[in-house]
């Protein structure tokens, strides 16, 4: 502890770096670390989808969508490893057909709203969106370590999954809405099943 009473030992982020799993110190606005922080983001918004009114049917995807984001987080915390599984891409591949066999082709734009848990999909699907731009800009830096990781695929078909779940809530509640055409007309659609 110094003259002021503040200790400097816990505090070792203060200058601006953070360490990776392996011990390794680099900035906080790495590469590495921006992707963290933007799964780090998706995955909060998926927990306030599971604590809203989603379902128990969308509950579940979720809850394991969220332990496949720690997989993720994990691999970015140790470069060139390898955490996130085929069998994760599988399972979001399989609920992203699973889901969209549900819901009839939209007739425009589907707009981010509608009940709160919609929205919080929307929000969730607009983070993966930015993941997977950081991912993108990850890879490009440092190629050798991403070689043979599925975080690309994975982060892309979760976004469409993600977009399948917003407009299922939606749908259920009889609260999607379209535009019809950009900027000129905005309606809700109902179903018509």
């Amino acid at each position: 502890m110094n003259s002021d009473g503040i200790s400097r030992d816990l505090h070792r982020g203060d200058d601006g770096t953070t360490s990776l799993s392996g011990g390794a110190r680099v900035e906080k606005n790495s590469p590495y670390m921006q992707a963290i922080g933007v799964v780090d983001e998706l995955n909060s918004l998926i927990g306030m989808a599971i604590a809203s009114e989603c379902g128990s049917d969308l509950r579940v995807v979720l809850s394991e969508t969220q332990d496949e984001l720690v997989a993720l987080s994990t691999e970015l915390s140790s470069p060139g490893s390898i955490v996130l599984t085929l069998a994760a891409l599988q399972r979001v591949d399989k609920e992203l057909t699973r889901w969209l066999a549900d819901l009839p082709p939209a007739a425009g734009i589907v707009l981010p709203r509608g009940t709160m848990a919609a929205a919080l999909c929307f929000k969730a699907r607009a983070t993966c969106r930015t993941l997977e731009r950081e991912l993108v800009g990850l890879e490009e830096a440092d190629r050798e370590s991403c070689a043979d990781s599925l975080r690309l695929p994975y982060v892309n078909r979760l976004s469409d999954l993600l977009h399948a779940l917003a407009r299922t809530v939606n749908r259920r509640a009889d609260a999607e809405a379209i535009a019809r055409a950009a900027g000129v007309q905005v309606e809700s659609e109902s179903r018509s099943d």
